[in-house]
């Protein structure tokens, strides 16, 4: 009956010494222990998997100019969000060229690769209608494994991790045109 059911739930709401017997009884019924499997005779793994010490990410051979947390957006069509994750300008040690790059936080997943070069249509900033902590450009990007024209926008925490950004860029424009990365029709000479 209700009288009984609204009993037993108000007995719930009680500490277990003061629970009706019959309550304390359902509970202990129902608590089975069980102990864990950690072993199966008989079966073996296929494939032995091994721990890495350390994970290679393509940025060794690399010095960090610029890091900032930041999101992402691809035009395609519209506006697409990529993400949060760390905006980074890395100079190659060996050949002092200077690539934007883009990993996804959650992923670890390269969403933007490119060089910054100074080319009017390509890697040339200009702030978002609307927002004054983001930046916009369009750059030969080569994340997907293919060299592809993208345009990006790049979301900032405030107007000041913007500006620094764009300084940041600048600079790596400046560097690669020292480094003799330049362009000639849609291809690159390094």
């Amino acid at each position: 009956d209700i009288a009984s059911i609204e009993a037993g739930i108000d007995a719930l709401d009680q500490p277990l010494e003061s629970r009706p017997q019959w309550l304390a009884e359902k509970e202990d019924d129902q608590h089975v222990l069980e102990e864990e499997v950690t072993s199966n005779p008989g079966w073996q793994a296929s494939v032995t998997l091994e721990a890495k010490d350390t994970v290679e990410t393509g940025e060794e051979d690399e010095e960090e100019l610029y890091c900032q947390r930041s999101k992402l957006f691809r035009f395609d069509g519209e506006w697409k969000d990529r993400g949060f994750g760390d905006a980074k300008l890395l100079k190659h040690n060996e050949t002092g060229k200077v690539r934007f790059m883009f990993r996804q936080e959650k992923t670890m997943k390269i969403i933007a690769n490119h060089f910054v070069i100074e080319i009017a249509a390509f890697c040339a900033l200009r702030r978002n209608i609307g927002s004054k902590a983001c930046w916009v450009w369009s750059a030969l990007d080569c994340a997907g494994g293919e060299l592809v024209a993208d345009q990006f926008a790049l979301k900032f925490g405030n107007v000041d991790l913007a500006n620094k950004f764009n300084e940041a860029f600048d600079d790596a424009k400046q560097i690669n045109a020292k480094s003799g990365v330049r362009h000639r029709g849609l291809f690159f000479v390094f």
